[in-house]
């Protein structure tokens, strides 16, 4: 068995399992070195059944969270073909998208029946929005039903929504279609277990409860197929998750509860937020006590609409996270990671809210929203890629960066491109010229007027869909959701070719990770030396969330289960990204009543907790 490092108790207990065929479930804490026991053991089998497994044609299915975790999980694996490491949605559409009969009957007997369901929920009979758009959806899908027969394949779509009658799946149903037709064919059933003898589900808190039933029903009998869940139920950040994944009959729960992260005032903190397992500090994270301070900063209650800040009181919040990040010292500290429940709050600090705003109001699809988090939608990608590092270079003088951007991501400068016999002298007096013209072009004109003069003089990759976007006439008509929802990329499309250049850097520098700041949610597996973890209920207007009524609800008022359950799992995550330093800030309005509920909880002692004294 391949030792990353000194294995713990629960390694062996894994261990164990594996020798004996037996499901299991872990529990691990933040910091635990989950994926490194998750790897381990996968490296294990190789070691014991690799040979065989190869012989039949089997393999060892990973399933990860995220595309990221799964590229992290390939490397650790050495890109070892006995390994299928992919994502949930990719792996499921995989073991069914051949069974396209059964798909058929599947959307005929339970989904698009489910669908309607739903809507007629939905519809109580009134003239509201609402109930119209239900109305229009039972019509919509009653006739997708009437023409699934003609349907000769199906596909899976990464878009949210489906579009049954023609064929596609849409990210959302996907999950239900595999787990249905698992759970009621015997035969796919029997089909899955040989493929895939061993089945390892990672962040198994935030996989879906059907999937993990389905799973279960693959692996009921002793023996393989046997699955093996790698989660914490208190690091369940989305609310599909099952949260609690226990295995089939029989599972046994291994619980690992060393902290090889965190310093241990960092740990007795976050340990006081969970109150199943119990993690110690372990390995260097054991010999140092680290820092945990929490700063009060009183605010006043909202004046603006729906209990919101105005905008004066908005400047105000703005104003007092820079005077608490003074008060304790961080101001100059560029490396401490910075969390905040939502992107608004980051965009507003650094600069591109109205951009934000645009990608995420009612012109932008989930699709588009997520495109653009992760800066590869078609209108934004060619600033990522290209463009703003051209004018980044530009700003720093580093003719160097300028010229390794052009060759590496410029159509016109492509070693092996159009221009590969021009002298290298005449394409860097080019390069000069088309660069100085971007630059000054950059301050003065509107993002369209920059894509055009980049498409005609080849500087960036254009797609075609962004090619075709250039070339129409913008639109004319008012937006009516219930006549363009399905044309209202168009619309966002023409407010953002309109916009100035002024929010592009400062986005490009935050999804390019070039900022200290993060989202709560984003930072879910990674970790930092310092952290600040900024609490600020009113700004973030999320009501899911209310970190004041988990901390000091005397003072703030009762929350509800759920927002306390989420509350509290989502600051478990940002506490423990932190190795040595944790911060916190805490907006409320009564910070003299909200720091004696704090010491009476005991959550912190007295001196981990001050108020930023007023002006």
């Amino acid at each position: 068995m391949t030792k990353l490092f000194k294995p713990t108790t629960a390694d062996k207990e894994i261990e164990e399992c594996l020798v004996a065929a037996q499901s299991f479930s872990v529990v691990a804490g933040a910091g635990s070195g989950k994926t490194t026991s998750l790897v381990t053991a996968l490296n294990f089998l190789r070691d014991k059944v690799g040979s065989d497994l190869r012989k039949n044609g089997q393999k060892i299915v990973c399933i990860t969270y995220t595309k990221r975790a799964t590229a992290v999980i390939e490397e650790r694996l050495g890109f070892d073909e006995l390994y299928l490491v992919s994502t949930i949605h990719s792996f499921l559409w995989s073991s069914i998208s051949r069974f396209t009969k059964d798909i058929r009957v599947a959307l005929r007997d339970s989904l698009i029946p489910n669908h309607i369901a739903k809507a007629r929920e939905k519809d109580n009979g009134r003239n509201s929005q609402s109930a119209q758009r239900a109305r229009a959806r039972i019509v919509e899908l009653t006739e997708e039903l009437e023409l699934l027969d003609q349907v000769t394949t199906f596909k899976y779509d990464e878009s949210q929504f489906s579009s049954f009658s023609k064929g596609q799946i849409g990210h959302d149903d996907v999950i239900d279609l595999a787990a249905y037709l698992i759970s009621e064919s015997l035969i796919l059933q029997r089909g899955f277990g040989f493929q895939f003898p061993y089945i390892f589900v990672d962040e198994a808190q935030d996989t879906f409860d059907s999937v993990i039933a389905a799973f279960n029903t693959i692996c009921s009998g002793e023996g393989l197929p046997m699955v093996a869940y790698f989660g914490d139920p208190m690091q369940q950040i989305y609310d599909n998750g099952v949260g609690v994944f226990d295995g089939p009959e029989g599972f046994r729960l291994i619980e690992k509860e060393e902290n090889f992260r965190s310093a241990t005032s960092i740990v007795a903190l976050t340990n006081k937020l969970r109150n199943d397992i119990q993690q110690m500090p372990a390995g260097d994270s054991a010999l140092n006590v680290g820092s945990v301070l929490l700063t009060l900063i009183e605010t006043e209650a909202p004046a603006g609409p729906r209990g919101r800040y105005t905008p004066e009181q908005l400047d105000l919040s703005l104003s007092k996270f820079d005077e608490a990040l003074q008060y304790i010292g961080w101001q100059e500290n560029k490396e401490a990671k910075r969390l905040f429940l939502v992107r608004q709050m980051i965009a507003r600090r650094l600069g591109f809210s109205s951009l934000q705003n645009l990608f995420t109001g009612v012109y932008a699809s989930n699709k588009a929203q997520d495109e653009y988090i992760d800066g590869d939608h078609f209108l934004v990608k060619p600033f990522i890629k290209s463009l703003c590092p051209l004018i980044v270079s530009m700003q720093n003088g580093n003719k160097k960066q300028i010229v390794g951007i052009l060759r590496e991501e410029t159509p016109a400068f492509d070693i092996l491109g159009i221009n590969k016999d021009r002298p290298l002298k005449e394409m860097l007096d080019i390069a000069k010229d088309l660069v100085n013209e971007l630059s000054e072009m950059w301050v003065e004109r509107p993002i369209g007027d920059i894509l055009r003069y980049a498409k005609e003089n080849r500087l960036c990759t254009i797609s075609e869909r962004l090619a075709a976007t250039l070339d129409r006439e913008p639109r004319v008509e008012a937006y009516d959701n219930a006549i363009h929802a399905e044309e209202k990329s168009d619309w966002l499309a023409d407010e953002f070719l309109s916009m100035s250049t002024n929010e592009l850097l400062p986005y490009y520098g935050f999804v390019s990770d070039h900022t200290a700041l993060s989202t709560q949610h984003g930072s879910k597996g990674e970790e930092y030396e310092d952290v600040l973890v900024v609490f600020d209920d009113i700004e973030a207007s999320w009501n899911m969330y209310s970190f004041n009524k988990l901390l000091t609800p005397a003072a703030a008022g009762d929350g509800t289960e759920g927002q306390l359950a989420r509350s509290r799992k989502l600051a478990y995550v940002c506490f423990s990204r932190a190795r040595m330093n944790l911060r916190i800030f805490l907006y409320c309005q009564d910070a003299k009543a909200a720091r004696a509920e704090l010491v009476g909880s005991e959550l912190l002692d007295s001196e981990q907790i001050e108020i930023l004294p007023s002006r």
